[in-house]
């Protein structure tokens, strides 16, 4: 996943308070915060088992409970460890703890700041209701999808519209004023140029490859992401959006170094939500605004060949199967792994509504599957739930009770019978491109693998009996970046040699692209 950090321990002294502000608006106690003395505010930093990277004061806590650290004297950054690991807890009990930061408007800090943490902003938006609403009339039928799928974010009353009188928001849901808050996302001003240059004329990229992360700029996922960042210049001319759900980017990403970024804030889910902060995954992949996209984690990198899944993307996700596809799993999980989803599609383990095997949650899309991320986010955070269907056999399932974006993906995917599944187009590690780059002179299709993991993906009895081919196309647990900055120099040194297989292996052999692994087998059961 693409959460925040997991590093650092906490700095400074600290002491026990209470906060006098009191329990409010959902934005009020997640942003502009009533604050310290001289017109401090108190702005959301990092939830739960993330880093805080502050140039002040820190609070640990929720509501009005806090533990405070103060930034040591002479020190102009702390960076805090915000768990009940090293802090301690201030409010048993409570799933919404987070980390504060308290900033002073004006300042140097505060100047660098993601603008959706600040009360007011003068950073360019990139994306907001109203301009979804205008984008349905000016932006042909992209425009027009894209409001229908973000209404229900954007009108409070949709509830009560055709559209929305049949989905019945629940005690978790979030207000109005958050989810239209959801909506927004500004442009980092070091990169308004790029955006302009790619969103300029229709308000749409093309294709795009898309991520989102949050985490201190020196800390580990945001390396991550820098690394991912380059494997997309190096291997792709496609440009690449990141969404950050963060307090700070690293000063070093800049238009120059990265001529194809597009570097969005936004204000992450708040605190009290009690929501994974990876559901800002498929929150991005609705903003983006890209008519082609593929979603790729911090722990992600690119390869040779990438380039080719946007227009599989393009020829699998149509007006006919408007959903995202998901890549097969390395492993299937089943009905004894844990969630309360799994009575709804496996009543008494008969898995019969089950509609293909589990997904790893790195979907590509195009924006005819934009009603569809929106149904599932919305379902999520509006607090719905799925009525019983099939004379009870699928049980009634709240879809709050869905914890995480992976999750939420492929029962999404079940629930409407979708059947198409990617290829291992992610692979489980960097490791995995061993057979890419040890194996020797075969470069021509059909070659055979001579060196490294030569074997498939693991076979399951009912969705893919003769196993999943391995595309090397991106990998997964890419989480060292000196490890990732090695494969990409690898992979680049192998391509110019022109010594580089083709990107599909299956049953040992490299094929160049899916018509020619089909041709070959057949009887292969996942797509690419």
């Amino acid at each position: 996943g693409s959460g925040g950090d997991s590093e650092a321990v906490a700095e400074g002294s600290s002491k026990e308070a209470g906060a006098p502000k009191k329990e409010g608006e959902e934005w009020a106690s997640e942003s502009a915060g009533a604050g310290g003395a001289g017109g401090a505010q108190w702005i959301f930093c990092s939830g739960q088992w993330q880093d805080c990277l502050c140039g002040g004061t820190v609070r640990w806590g929720n509501r009005d409970k806090w533990k405070v650290i103060e930034l040591k004297k002479g020190e102009k950054l702390q960076q805090v460890k915000c768990s009940i690991d090293k802090l301690g807890d201030p409010f048993p009990g409570d799933d919404g703890k987070h980390c504060q930061c308290e900033v002073t408007p004006g300042s140097v800090f505060y100047n660098s700041l993601n603008p959706g943490l600040l009360p007011t902003t003068n950073a360019k938006l990139a994306t907001s209701c109203q301009k979804f609403r205008k984008g349905a009339t000016e932006e042909g039928e992209e425009g027009r999808i894209q409001w229908e799928s973000v209404a229900a974010f954007c009108d409070p009353n949709w509830g009560e519209t055709e559209a929305g009188k049949d989905f019945t928001a629940g005690p978790r849901a979030l207000s109005s004023e958050v989810l239209q808050g959801l909506m927004d996302t500004w442009v980092d001003h070091r990169f308004v140029d790029v955006h302009e240059k790619y969103f300029g004329k229709t308000g749409w990229l093309d294709r795009c490859f898309i991520n989102y992360y949050a985490g201190p700029p020196n800390g580990k996922h945001a390396g991550m992401t820098q690394e991912l960042v380059a494997s997309v210049h190096a291997f792709s001319d496609a440009p690449v959006v990141v969404f950050h759900f963060g307090v700070l980017t690293p000063e070093s990403w800049t238009k120059e170094k990265f001529p194809r970024l597009i570097l969005l804030h936004a204000k992450p889910v708040p605190a009290n939500a009690g929501r994974s902060f990876n559901f800002n995954k498929m929150r991005a992949m609705l903003l983006t605004k890209a008519r082609v996209g593929i979603q790729l984690d911090s722990d992600q990198f690119v390869a040779p060949g990438v380039d080719a899944m946007f227009k599989t993307t393009e020829r699998e996700v149509t007006q006919e199967y408007p959903m995202p596809i998901l890549p097969a799993h390395f492993l299937d999980r089943t009905p004894r792994d844990t969630g309360k989803y799994w009575a709804r599609y496996c009543p008494k383990d008969n898995c019969k509504w089950q509609s293909q095997r589990w997904g790893h949650a790195h979907p590509t899309w195009t924006f005819w599957a934009l009603p569809w991320l929106s149904r599932w986010l919305r379902g999520n955070l509006r607090d719905e739930t799925l009525p019983a269907r099939e004379g009870g056999s699928m049980s009634a399932l709240r879809i709050v009770d869905v914890p995480e974006d992976e999750d939420l993906l492929n029962i999404g995917t079940w629930e409407d019978g979708g059947t198409k599944q990617w290829c291992k187009l992610d692979l489980p590690g960097p490791g995995d491109f061993s057979a890419l780059l040890r194996s020797t002179g075969a470069v021509a299709d059909g070659s055979r693998c001579n060196g490294g993991a030569c074997g498939d993906i693991t076979s399951d009895r009912r969705w893919h009996p003769q196993g999943v081919a391995k595309v090397f196309y991106t990998a997964h647990h890419a989480v060292d970046p000196a490890e990732t900055r090695r494969y990409i120099k690898a992979l680049s040194e192998k391509q110019k040699e022109g010594k580089l297989p083709p990107p599909i292996l299956y049953k040992g052999n490299f094929y160049k692209d899916g018509d020619s692994l089909r041709a070959a087998h057949p009887e292969i059961t996942c797509i690419i």
